[in-house]
């Protein structure tokens, strides 16, 4: 049993020692959340900072399924000399203060990201406090509630801004765990739709003898008279208290949203057992609502310079084009999951698949595949 020190509240210890192994090597763990979660002691609040692909379809027999890939790469300590690594929670949520339970899954490294200490196999070491695990059900990356609702977030780019600097200096900004340019032609500059670029990112042109720094802004919305939340924390109240998706967009409707960090933007997929489907996103103060079956990491209420040549969405699109109507048969799903996988020893990908699931909104379902690996699978019901 892994020590929870900074907890002491009798549900929250009895939660986090609910916390089981589900995978062989330690990517996939489980929790019972019965606590009241609405009540987390403030102290946490400050230590959590939350690629994919998702769509929706239907199987032959008619059931709504709800499919997400994500992706994501975290290394142990944040050091990209480190293998990439995942440590990702099933956790079924009862709390007794919400109107609706709820599957989900939560990407527990969030919960230090900033010195990566939690990562495959640390929740149970023996060794790690797992006190912060109680603050998962506000890092859920998707969910399901009770009624049918399932809801997922999904990363979007952000411009950067580059400071020229003395080239002279540019060695010491360095960071190797950065994404990092060095242009070759004369002339040549950073713009700000550089892909994989972000704050603190270093742009060099040794033939000009320039150099640059990038960084990017913070994005929150500002609406006087509405309450600001975390994408995540605002798609638990919707698990918590929504049954379709006109429901979950009224409710988002009522919020400012919030990066947690500069260059954090997001949008997010929500549906209902209806086959009703909704993409959210928030340009400049204003929410925008997309009626669209599949979405990726790039706007699609406006026109993104990022999500030029997206070969993920164009597979989904056409997959779900062709299966449309009859529904897609379970086979023909797996594959269209697996070539939408983001597998980073390809030489091409920049993130890695941190877990695959299938959400039955019909049946309240949810079947979970662990880091990339569609040949081994866990099943769970509301």
């Amino acid at each position: 049993m892994n020590p929870h020190a900074l907890i002491t509240d009798p549900e929250q210890i009895r939660t986090v020692e609910t916390i089981r192994r589900v995978d062989d090597e330690g990517y996939l763990y489980h929790m019972d959340c019965t606590y009241d979660y609405y009540d987390i002691p403030q102290q946490f609040m400050s230590m959590f900072y939350p690629g994919c692909s998702a769509f929706i379809t239907r199987n032959l027999e008619g059931d709504v399924l709800y499919c997400r890939n994500y992706d994501y790469s975290h290394y142990p300590a944040n050091q990209k000399k480190n293998l990439r690594t995942g440590i990702n929670v099933v956790m079924e949520c009862r709390n007794p203060n919400a109107k609706y339970r709820s599957l989900g899954v939560a990407d527990a490294f969030w919960l230090d990201y900033k010195t990566g200490s939690l990562y495959k196999g640390t929740a149970d070491d023996g060794s790690t406090d797992v006190s912060t695990f109680v603050l998962c059900p506000y890092i859920s990356m998707d969910g399901m509630n009770e009624k049918g609702l399932a809801i997922c977030i999904l990363a979007l780019s952000v411009e950067c801004e580059w400071q020229e600097i003395p080239f002279d200096s540019y060695r010491e900004k360095l960071d190797e765990n950065k994404t990092n340019f060095f242009f070759e032609e004369a002339g040549e500059e950073p713009n700000p739709y550089l892909k994989r670029a972000g704050q603190g990112s270093v742009a060099v042109n040794e033939k000009d003898g320039k150099a640059w720094i990038a960084s990017q802004r913070y994005i929150q919305t500002k609406k006087e008279g509405k309450q600001t939340l975390p994408h995540t924390v605002m798609m638990r109240h919707i698990l918590d208290k929504c049954a379709t998706t006109e429901e979950a967009v009224a409710f988002a409707g009522m919020c400012n949203v919030m990066g947690t960090m500069p260059g954090a933007d997001y949008h997010i997929f929500v549906a209902d057992k209806s086959g009703d489907a909704r993409v959210l996103e928030w340009v400049g103060d204003d929410m925008t609502v997309t009626k669209i079956d599949h979405v990726t990491n790039h706007y699609v209420s406006k026109h993104d310079p990022f999500g030029d040549e997206c070969g993920r969405d164009e597979c989904i699109k056409a997959g779900l084009f062709r299966t449309a109507k009859a529904g897609m048969r379970e086979d023909f799903l797996m594959n269209l999951l697996g070539l939408i996988i983001q597998d980073p020893t390809n030489g091409t990908d920049n993130g890695k698949t941190q877990y695959t699931c299938i959400y039955n909104l019909t049946k309240g379902t949810l079947k979970i595949f662990s880091y990339g690996d569609l040949s081994r699978s866990w099943d769970y019901s509301i």
